[in-house]
């Protein structure tokens, strides 16, 4: 039936129960046929022995400056331990299996320690054990540059180690195994009853996942749009089909409700209004690229912390007052570039204004619509927005 291949996160592969339940994944997949090739995170979160998180501290606790290249090599560690002990649980089974790190399966990266991208995959050597086969168990999150160093692929490595080989395996399908069934509407913390989804394209997931979501990383949805290769995102404590993610786009007006919190705001004030060029020097600093409007004597970007300084010097370059704000979120609705994005725009402003939820800032975009909001507000405002579109 060809090649799968199937992810798992840390918390999937934590404990001994949760990795039962992979493994009974692995199994039914093995006993339908298909060649399978599993993707595995480092075990559990900050805190737990063989996490990444933990390994950092390791080298944190000294104090000094910490080698990027020693980091990665740590950093590494976590991913290959959790492989080589879901490949023994494999054969416990009396099934021949492989553990490999992310270099013995071909992954070849840039040389950008903590933040490496895939330039290449030989997939000679998962061929070869699949030919014997064997379930070849890869460590997720890392490759190796042209010189041999041991990288790490940053935020959503392991998702991006299973799409990228997915895509040079040619495989059916690429299967993200989590502890939800699948992408929600909105975060089920904010809104228990949120419905999961049971498809979206890709240009939806990319644009929830930029914005806030957190089940599936954008450049994993990016690299699965590259190979035209479906994804689906599945829980790994049940049975569910998940969401599909694909060229095919969701039944819905607005697919998701995104939310990212703790963010800082930088707010530009003159008397005059800004020109394009100004903008563009505005557009160019703002964290997410996007120049929030206020009114035209006023533009809104997000910022980071370290570029605060920066941000002053381009307000006396503008001759403009900057204002820092911190404890904002920003709350996204996104839906499919064909959907009258005024008309999500205006439903919405109608809901908050009278829910009394004060928007600072926000942008209307082709994709999506964006509000920047107090923290305090991201609850009442995500709830707001919901039920606009889902009462």
């Amino acid at each position: 039936m060809g090649i799968i291949v199937q992810k798992f996160g840390g918390t999937s592969v934590k404990s001994a129960e949760s990795r039962k339940a992979v493994l009974g994944h692995i199994l039914r997949a093995k006993e339908e046929g298909h060649d399978v090739v599993v993707v595995v995170s480092a075990m559990g979160r900050m805190g737990d022995p063989y996490a990444t998180d933990t390994l950092i501290e390791l080298l944190r606790a000294h104090g000094s400056k910490i080698n990027p290249k020693t980091q990665d090599l740590i950093m590494s560690c976590g991913e290959i331990i959790s492989a080589c002990v879901m490949a023994t649980y494999i054969e416990a089974q009396g099934i021949k299996a492989e553990a490999m790190t992310g270099f013995q399966a071909g992954i070849l990266t840039t040389e950008a320690f903590g933040n490496a991208d895939i330039i290449n995959v030989d997939p000679t050597p998962i061929l070869e054990k699949l030919k014997e086969g064997k379930v070849v168990v890869v460590a997720g999150f890392q490759g190796k540059t042209k010189k041999n160093d041991i990288t790490t692929l940053g935020r959503g490595g392991s998702d991006t180690t299973a799409v990228v080989l997915g895509g040079y395996l040619k495989a059916g399908f690429v299967d993200i195994y989590t502890d939800v069934p699948g992408i929600a509407v909105t975060d089920p913390r904010l809104v228990p009853e949120a419905p999961f989804i049971p498809k979206v394209s890709y240009e939806e997931a990319i644009t929830m996942a930029e914005n806030g979501a957190k089940v599936i990383h954008p450049r994993a949805v990016k690299a699965a749009k590259q190979f035209n290769l479906k994804v689906r995102v599945k829980s790994t404590f049940d049975d569910s089909e998940g969401t599909l993610v694909g060229p095919e786009a969701s039944d819905l007006i607005v697919s998701g409700i995104s939310a990212a919190k703790d963010l800082a705001v930088a707010k530009y004030e003159r008397e005059r209004a800004f020109t394009d060029d100004e903008v563009a020097k505005l557009q160019t600093l703002s964290a997410d690229k996007t120049l929030y409007d206020s009114n035209s004597e006023e533009r809104v970007i997000l910022i980071s912390e370290e570029d605060k300084d920066t941000a002053k010097s381009l307000a006396e370059e503008l001759n403009a007052q900057v204002n820092f704000f911190e404890n904002m979120s920003k709350v996204s609705a996104v839906y499919k570039a064909t959907i009258d994005s005024r008309a999500v725009d205006e439903k919405i402003m109608a809901t908050l204004l009278k829910e009394d939820i004060q928007v600072i800032a926000k942008k209307v975009l082709a994709d999506h619509c964006a509000y920047i909001v107090k923290n305090d507000c991201v609850g009442k405002c995500v709830k707001a927005i919901y039920k606009t579109y889902f009462n």
